[in-house]
């Protein structure tokens, strides 16, 4: 009995990459999913790696926000990618930043799947690094659950004074947090649950 192979990923030049940025946007996304609730559609970039370990987890957490907003599943760009890409990829992202989704209603998310609880605080900080809002997951953890009481500390420690670096500067600037727990989009800002 023969086994199915999986298919092979077709490895692109930086010039063959340049040369599908240069596309015109709705030329570089196609639908992967459509909310029948709502109408929105989750669009996917032509070169987001299907195979990467947390692909599955963007794609969940992007339908989630189906049910309210399109959403774009966007590629990860690495250095060898032109300027003028990444302007038009990324509009309003300094540096390098590869944030992982676009929504219209949201703007910028970056997923973030922590392994441990531990790691919770510093995730959402690092998704803020990429000039999003960061939605932490639990579809990583491995044996915990996030009771609501701990979403509402953790959402306080993100916001917290204290979260800091060392300058003294924030580390998290957004005003909102998103979480997926269980399958669910929970929206929480500075001042309020949503």
């Amino acid at each position: 009995m023969k086994h199915r192979e999986k298919p092979v990923r077709i490895k692109l030049s930086p010039a063959q990459k340049d040369a599908i940025y240069a596309l015109p946007l709705s030329s570089q996304f196609r639908i992967v999913y459509m909310d029948a609730g709502s109408g929105f559609s989750v669009y996917q970039h032509i070169l987001v790696d299907a195979w990467a370990p947390d692909y599955a987890q963007i794609l969940a957490v992007a339908k989630a926000y189906a049910a309210e907003t399109d959403c774009w599943i966007n590629p990860e760009m690495d250095q060898n990618v032109s300027e003028v890409g990444r302007r038009k990829l990324y509009p309003g992202i300094e540096d390098n930043a590869n944030p992982d989704l676009k929504t219209d209603k949201y703007g910028y998310i970056d997923v973030k799947s922590p392994h441990n609880k531990r790691n919770i605080v510093r995730n959402a900080n690092l998704a803020c690094t990429q000039g999003a809002i960061a939605v932490l997951t639990d579809l990583a953890l491995e044996k915990e659950e996030i009771s609501q009481e701990e979403l509402d500390k953790f959402t306080e420690r993100i916001f917290s004074e204290h979260n800091r670096n060392y300058l003294g500067d924030p580390n998290y600037i957004k005003q909102e947090v998103h979480w997926f727990i269980k399958g669910h989009l929970i929206k929480c800002n500075r001042s309020k649950k949503q």
